[in-house]
């Protein structure tokens, strides 16, 4: 009798436990159309992974959208470098890269070819280069804090290696 009287609690507790591994796993996607210009563009070209990721945590009180590139393959690297005009390397950061070491590149790119200049939108984004993993990562900001908050993360996680 005792038995039967543990085995609903039992039956209940496990659920709870499922259900919350499972709203904790599963994965979170966005729809297509609220995804980022860039990453539609970029979502079905071959040799280049596109991943969006919705309100990027870069410290305790900022939190951006971010589209991040990979190249899966030399040509990928090659038209990534050429659609965001990455700068060659001095020959000492070639071989700081070449030793493994993750220099993470930063620089500001407008948000689009023509910024309305009169639009009190944020005209630009801050570009991420890792030449070291072959990979873009752009940062959506929309304001100075922003952009100062990214620049920091991005300089943090180049110089604590």
């Amino acid at each position: 009798m005792r038995q039967k009287k543990l085995i609903l609690p039992s039956i209940i507790f496990l659920a709870i436990i499922f259900v919350a591994l499972a709203v904790r796993l599963w994965p979170r996607t966005i729809p297509f159309d609220q995804c980022s210009d860039l990453y539609k563009q970029y979502a079905n070209v071959e040799g280049i992974d596109a991943t969006f990721i919705k309100d990027y945590k870069v410290n305790d009180t900022v939190f951006v959208d971010v589209t991040l590139l990979e190249a899966t393959d030399s040509v990928g690297w090659v038209t990534l470098k050429k659609d965001f005009d990455v700068p060659t390397h001095s020959p000492f950061f070639q071989r700081q890269i070449n030793e493994g070491k993750d220099l993470i590149g930063v620089k500001i790119i407008p948000k689009s070819i023509a910024v309305d200049t009169t639009s009190n939108e944020y005209p630009n984004n801050l570009l991420a280069i890792s030449c070291l993993n072959h990979t873009l990562t752009i940062f959506h900001i929309k304001n100075d804090v922003e952009k100062h908050a990214v620049k920091y993360y991005n300089f943090d996680k180049s110089t604590n290696q």
